[in-house]
């Protein structure tokens, strides 16, 4: 079991963001410090929303308190996600290497939070391009969805096949990518890229899903490989898990993620390489 600090975003409605990490990674034995880089009422693809940005000075405040009742050497791994400006990424970044100054063996994963299909980016284009240079080339671990892999690149990456070489030029360790389009039409696919190798979980498109499975995801890797599993059984459980809370979440406007754990112990996805 570890410890995760994770700056990303929080509501107070619903499962998305940091919010989502810190449950799932609890659920899975971890503990979650989440250092929320914005707080909001719920997710703003909602009809209204409400909330604000947390300063990044307050935010280094907070780590600084961490520090000095030396607990950030009880830090096994940094997560970051939603960044609201390039203040908050130089924070994010600043934070990995303090953090790294406490534990040399710390596992950094990236989840670059930019934007998606069919509306692009939804951060500002500094941002974008900030999470670009100075937070993927920290991390071992980055998980973009297709579109974020396509703006991070500049390469096309449609499907697993022509997901590969970007994927492997990003430079982390590991590069899971989500949301490429399956073999079948009316599939998807993720792609862990580790070294000169490829490993893919595909799944059923579905209608109307619920903002968060990206989170979710991401979290569920990670906690995975923390809690010892290999690459190809953490792929498979994190795919599951979000599989099954897709499931339990069905016609609804928010995971649902309380009520039941079946997602956090599904037995493992298909997983082929």
């Amino acid at each position: 079991m570890g410890t995760i600090l994770c700056l990303s975003s929080q509501v107070a409605r619903g499962y998305v963001g940091g919010s989502a990490a810190r449950i799932a990674l609890e659920r899975m034995g971890h503990e979650c410090w989440l250092l929320p880089t914005v707080i909001l009422s719920n997710h703003p693809g909602h009809v209204r929303f409400a909330g604000e940005q947390v300063p990044p000075g307050r935010l280094r405040a907070m780590l600084e308190a961490l520090e000095a009742n030396g607990w950030l050497g009880d830090v096994d791994a940094v997560m970051t996600g939603y960044m609201p400006s390039a203040e908050h990424v130089a924070l994010a970044a600043s934070t990995v290497e303090m953090v790294k100054e406490s534990n040399s063996d710390l596992t950094y994963l990236c989840d670059p939070i930019l934007g998606d299909d069919p509306g692009g980016l939804y951060v500002d284009e500094a941002v974008a391009s900030a999470i670009r240079d100075e937070l993927i080339p920290l991390s071992q671990i980055a998980t973009p969805n297709r579109f974020e892999l396509e703006w991070l690149s500049g390469k096309s990456a449609k499907r697993t096949k022509t997901a590969m070489a970007p994927a492997r030029a990003l430079g982390p360790d590991m590069v899971l990518v989500t949301s490429l389009t399956g073999e079948d039409p009316k599939s998807l696919a993720n792609l862990l890229v580790q070294g000169k190798g490829g490993l893919v979980t595909s799944v059923d498109k579905r209608k109307d899903v619920p903002h968060g499975p990206g989170d979710l995801m991401a979290a569920l890797f990670l906690g995975g490989l923390l809690n010892g599993l290999g690459a190809s059984e953490a792929l498979g459980r994190a795919t599951a898990g979000v599989e099954e809370a897709l499931d339990e979440s069905a016609k609804s406007d928010e995971l649902k993620l309380v009520g039941s754990v079946e997602w956090a112990e599904a037995d493992p996805w298909l997983v082929e390489g």
